[in-house]
């Protein structure tokens, strides 16, 4: 009998192994969890979006690039590359065809995020998140205050985020706050499908725009590795009556990878 029992307590350990090694992935694409990886595990990610649709025609195509470590006693570090392509109809009164730019280097990023409580162990799971980013023109500091929670096979994520920028041609300054909130539900140990909505605030030199866009998800984990798609169409600009194109679009695909090294 109790050759029997260490038998079970083997196999369900070794059935548990998979779920373990993907406990720390990533299950919203746009919404941060407090999760970090432990000390010394390394991931490969790739982040594609694809964003189409304004007035005129518009298609672009932005590509991150990320290695991500853990660090020990909570901390996780990351760098990325950012590339971006853009193809525009001309502006009114502008030269005909198509505007064109890219594919350009758009910027390096680091990330620092620190884990303050955990969110299964803890009443509530607590995170802050900074990643500063260094474009050719511009420098942006994205923080976020990160709080979720996992309740059996229900995970729910929130996000306030606050993105100052320094443009260097003009001396100008911008200021993005983006509320998120992700919904999701764990079909099984490997896939996991979700609903997030983000709220994206402009303030620059033009008028204050308030973006609101929602969407569905899927994502696939394997042993080492998930793979996730995500579709956010933008559903209101509060306070206008039309759609913002001006840093937005009708709608965006984002299409994210993650490799264990």
């Amino acid at each position: 009998m109790k050759k029997h029992l260490s038998h079970w307590c083997l196999a369900l350990a070794l059935a548990a192994l998979p779920a373990l090694a993907r406990a720390a992935d990533r299950h919203f694409i746009y919404t941060e969890e407090s999760t970090v990886q432990d000390a010394g595990e390394k991931d490969l990610e790739t982040y594609t979006t694809y964003r189409f649709g304004r007035d005129a025609f518009y298609s672009a195509m932005d590509q991150s690039l990320e290695f991500e470590v853990g660090l020990g006693g909570s901390a996780q570090f990351a760098s990325y590359l950012n590339f971006t392509q853009e193809f525009a109809a001309a502006l009114p009164g502008g030269e005909p065809g198509l505007n064109t730019e890219g594919p350009v280097l758009d910027g390096v990023s680091t990330e620092l995020k620190l884990k303050l409580a955990d969110n299964v162990a803890d009443p509530l799971g607590v995170g802050l998140y900074f990643e500063p980013e260094f474009e050719p023109d511009e420098l942006d500091l994205e923080t976020k205050l990160i709080l979720d929670k996992k309740m059996g096979s229900w995970l729910v994520a929130f996000n306030l985020t606050a993105e100052p920028g320094f443009d260097y041609t003009d001396m100008g300054t911008s200021l993005l706050l983006r509320p998120s909130l992700g919904v999701g539900y764990f079909l099984t140990s490997r896939w996991f499908i979700g609903l997030e909505a983000m709220n994206e605030n402009f303030y620059d030199d033009a008028p204050m725009r308030s973006v609101l866009s929602a969407g569905p998800e899927l994502e696939y984990a394997g042993d080492s590795w998930w793979v996730a798609v995500a579709f956010l169409p933008q559903l209101a600009n509060i306070g206008s009556s039309t759609l913002d194109f001006t840093d937005s679009q009708r709608d965006q695909v984002r299409l994210a990878t993650s490799f264990s090294l």
